[in-house]
């Protein structure tokens, strides 16, 4: 099922919001302002539209406009984001926009590699899960192929904007389906003379099953510093996109999770049973890596995740094989690994084949004397593992 929707800035003017809901509306994404945190850049309309839209029960997102061309500066429109939504408590995504639509980037030092453009949407993205909101990144076709590795943003949203076409030709949560000085239109909300940008969303973020508006309404968060009890004290391991759910019981109101190091877990709200609160966590980060979790501002953290990887080896401990003799290492995933050495010319990886359903083998070659490491790879986690390290005598 899919959901009609549009986007807005302050070009739309005044939106009729009760007209555009008339007319089938069924979410809207709304732009917080453009670039670093500074009240001149904020959107003259957001305060009005975001008002309208809970008011009348119009699920909404929102967006903010990047000038970042860097990780650094990129630090300051998170916090323009987070600012503009406090208080607030949107149904859909919040995303970041890396579009040069303006050319500001390319006339002020160039549009960043494509590196540099995937940290700026983690550090934003991570920054707005940590703050309990879902997160997305917006980009077009050009983008996506060349400016982005959109591999590495699995764990966000993608509001892909592709106008003119019939379908989207990449998986996308939302799709932008229309440009408003094309030929997207919306009653209420056209720009003078002009339309109004459309959406398609695939994925039911805040529609009920006979595509009505649902609004959730959250519970008052608890003071800082508020007594609370876990059910889980210990260490949890996930592997990469797998979550667990944590029970914390606090009778003051909804409790506050935060994660001490940021991009490695995603925390969700998921619902409340008197004063117990369940917060799904979300695997997120790169392998090896793991972070305290800290309950309404107490510390030290209550609990720690541990992101493991989802590929298996028999084999973990260090090896040495002779020049010339094999050595073959059975690999347990869903998905075909990639196994790499770390040092080039020791070894030589003779392939990875399969070995019964989600098994794999994998013949490794000594070539010449050393020692390398053997590293496996999945797609979803991002960065190699190392496994083990191979010496050849």
């Amino acid at each position: 099922m899919s959901y009609k929707g549009i986007d807005v800035s302050y070009c739309n003017g005044k939106v009729d919001w009760l007209k555009a809901k008339s007319a089938g509306l069924q979410f809207a994404i709304l732009q917080l302002g453009y670039g670093s945190d500074c009240a001149s850049q904020d959107d003259a309309q957001f305060a009005r539209n975001v008002s309208e839209c809970e008011r009348l029960g119009i699920p909404w997102g929102a967006y903010l406009y990047s000038y970042a061309q860097t990780v650094a500066g990129a630090q300051s429109e998170l916090q323009h984001m987070l600012r503009l939504l406090r208080g607030h408590h949107p149904q859909y995504p919040v995303f970041i926009d890396m579009e040069d639509a303006d050319g500001y980037k390319a006339k002020h030092g160039g549009i960043p590699d494509r590196a540099t453009n995937t940290a700026i949407i983690k550090a934003v993205c991570s920054g707005l899960q940590q703050a309990g909101y879902k997160a997305g990144y917006y980009v077009n076709k050009d983008w996506y192929d060349n400016r982005i590795d959109a591999a590495q943003l699995s764990a966000y949203e993608f509001w892909y904007a592709r106008p003119g076409v019939s379908a989207p030709d990449k998986y996308c949560d939302i799709w932008q389906s229309e440009f408003g000085e094309d030929s997207g239109k919306w009653p209420g909300a056209n720009i003078p003379g002009k339309g109004c940008d459309t959406n398609v969303c695939y994925t039911n973020y805040g529609v009920n099953s006979n595509g009505t508006p649902a609004v959730r309404t959250l519970p008052a968060l608890a003071p800082t510093g508020a007594a609370f009890v876990s059910d889980t004290t210990t260490t949890v391991s996930l592997k990469h996109g797998q979550s667990y759910t944590v029970k914390v019981t606090c009778p003051v109101g909804r409790p506050s999770l935060a994660a001490g190091t940021g991009g490695t877990v995603d925390i969700t709200y998921q619902s409340c049973n008197g004063s117990s609160y369940y917060y799904k966590l979300t695997a997120i980060g790169k392998v090896g890596t793991e972070t305290g979790i800290y309950i309404n501002g107490h510390k030290p953290s209550t609990m720690v995740v541990r992101i493991v990887t989802a590929c298996s080896s028999d084999t973990t401990v260090n090896l040495s094989r002779k020049v010339g003799e094999c050595y073959t290492v059975g690999l347990t995933c869903s998905t075909k690994p990639t196994v790499t050495a770390g040092t080039g010319g020791i070894v030589t990886i003779a392939g990875v084949y399969p070995n019964g359903n989600g098994k794999w083998l994998c013949p490794i070659v000594a070539v010449r004397s050393g020692v390398t490491g053997i590293y496996t790879e999945i797609k979803e986690e991002g960065s190699p593992v190392k496994r083990f390290e191979f010496k050849v005598v």
